[in-house]
């Protein structure tokens, strides 16, 4: 009898932890599909209600598209749809069925919002068009968080967003905002044909706005911090990292170079926004620990972030 009441509580604690975990990746799901619609709005202002009135080329296949309205009348939306599909062909071999079905959502209903906001709202100046410096810096802001939002989401605006997903996965190492940004140089040669060279430089000043707000974005969500400890009571603050913040600690003997005391030298790396719980832990254990706190630029191997990133 307590043999069958032990098991039926087995199973009664696996089949909360499964209801729980449902839950988490359905709220999480919910997230990146919000993310994906608010993302795929601000993209639609920023290329036509933002960027084509000001007349300020850019990079990628919305800055083609851009010189081929130019030359050829040719809308914008389905100028987009047309050039993505050779690339969404290829895309979808290489970053998997998931990737390719957002994005191709994304770059249809980005399209005709593009189409559809051109031809409703094109009379309408939201920003000083005869200001190119203040229309540049509007666009690059508004495109930036737009295009984190879409990458947070699990999807990309198409075209060479998509070759820049590629790259970074291959290359883990290099920033996207910086993939992209060598991208546009190569689509800048044409626009300045098209457009003009003074539409070029302009599109340059937005680019590099947009890459800071894509990296600003990204430190906001997700990024992460090393944090050196040197302490005397190091199991607590271990087991107090373990249990309120979920994360490992690397644990080293060192002595101190004035007083030539033993000491314990902990290494932990959390994310950004775990950095206040660090500091309540080391103020409630030992409030004389030596600690430094610097940003890490890139992590490989066993870390797992708990927020979304670009």
């Amino acid at each position: 009898m307590k043999r069958t009441y032990s098991i039926r509580k087995i199973f009664s604690h696996f089949s909360i932890l499964f209801k729980l975990k449902n839950k988490i990746s359905l709220s999480v799901k919910l997230e990146r599909y919000l993310l994906l619609f608010v993302g795929c709005i601000l993209f639609s202002v920023y290329a036509s209600i933002l960027l084509t009135p000001s007349k300020i080329g850019t990079g990628g296949i919305l800055g083609i598209c851009l010189c081929l309205n130019k030359l050829f009348n040719f809308k914008i939306g389905i100028s987009t749809i047309l050039l993505n599909i050779p690339l969404f062909l290829f895309g979808f071999r290489l970053l998997g069925r998931n990737f390719a079905i957002k994005s191709g959502i994304i770059v249809i209903v980005s399209s005709f919002l593009i189409d559809f906001m051109n031809s409703h709202f094109s009379s309408y100046h939201f920003i000083p068009v005869s200001d190119k410096l203040t229309s540049a810096i509007f666009c690059g802001v508004v495109s930036g968080i737009g295009m984190s939002m879409i990458f947070m989401g699990g999807g990309s605006t198409g075209g060479l967003d998509i070759s820049a997903k590629m790259v970074r996965n291959n290359l883990k190492s290099v920033p996207l905002s910086k993939i992209m940004l060598c991208q546009d140089i190569f689509v800048y040669i044409f626009v300045g044909f098209v457009l003009g060279p003074q539409s070029v430089l302009y599109a340059l000043i937005m680019s590099f706005i947009r890459s800071k707000t894509i990296d600003a974005v990204q430190e906001g969500f997700s990024s992460s911090r090393q944090c050196f400890i040197i302490c005397n009571n190091s199991e607590a603050i271990i087991k107090a990292v373990n249990d309120r913040l979920n994360r490992g600690v690397t644990l080293v003997n060192a002595v101190g170079g004035y007083s030539h005391t033993e000491k314990k030298f902990l290494y932990v790396v959390i994310q950004k926004y775990q950095l206040s719980i660090l500091r309540t832990v080391i103020k409630d254990v030992e409030p004389t620990a030596f600690v430094t706190v610097s940003p890490v630029n890139d992590i490989l191997g066993n870390y797992k972030r708990n927020t979304l990133s670009v």
